[in-house]
C-alpha cells in the first residue's frame, strides 16, 4: 500500500472515532432530555419555524418513517406539535411548542460550553486551520 493510501485510511479512522466520540459525549451531555438525533431534528425545525415532515427526511436523508418515529417520541413529550395542512392532508408540518424551543436553548448552551472545553487547547490558528480543512473537503464534493 502507498503512503497516500495508509493517509487515507488513518484519516478515515480518525474521522470514524472523533465523530463517535462527539456522538456519545453529546448523548452523555444530554442524559436523558433528548438524543444528538433528537436534538438535531429539534433544533432544524426552530431555525424554520415551521416545516413539512417530507423535508426533515430529505434535508437528512432518513426514511419517512424514521421521522414518523422520532416525531412521535417528540410529539408524546410535547416537544414538537403537528399541523395538517388544510388543502392536503397528507402533507404534515411540524413546529416546536414553546417546551420544545425552551429544551432547544437549555441544550444549546450545554452543548456549547461542551465544545468550549472540547476545543480549549486549540489556538485560534489552529481551529481556522481546522475549519479551512474541513471546508476543502467538502467543497470538493
Amino acid at each position: 500500500m502507498d503512503n497516500r493510501q495508509q493517509l487515507i485510511g488513518e484519516l478515515e479512522k480518525s474521522f470514524r472515532t472523533t465523530f463517535r466520540m462527539f456522538r456519545k459525549e453529546i448523548n452523555d451531555l444530554f442524559g436523558d432530555e433528548c438524543t444528538s438525533t433528537e436534538f438535531t431534528y429539534l433544533k432544524f425545525i426552530m431555525g424554520k419555524n415551521e416545516v413539512m415532515s417530507s423535508m426533515l427526511s430529505q434535508e437528512f436523508n432518513v426514511a419517512t418513517s424514521h421521522i414518523t418515529a422520532v416525531t412521535d417520541r417528540l410529539v408524546k413529550r410535547d416537544l414538537v406539535r403537528r399541523k395538517r395542512a388544510e388543502n392536503d392532508r397528507r402533507v404534515i408540518y411540524l413546529s416546536l411548542t414553546e417546551k420544545g424551543e425552551e429544551l432547544v436553548n437549555f441544550l444549546e448552551k450545554k452543548k456549547h460550553r461542551y465544545m468550549e472545553e472540547k476545543f480549549k487547547n486549540l489556538s485560534d490558528n489552529e481551529m481556522k486551520t481546522l475549519v479551512k480543512l474541513f471546508s476543502k473537503i467538502t467543497s470538493s464534493s
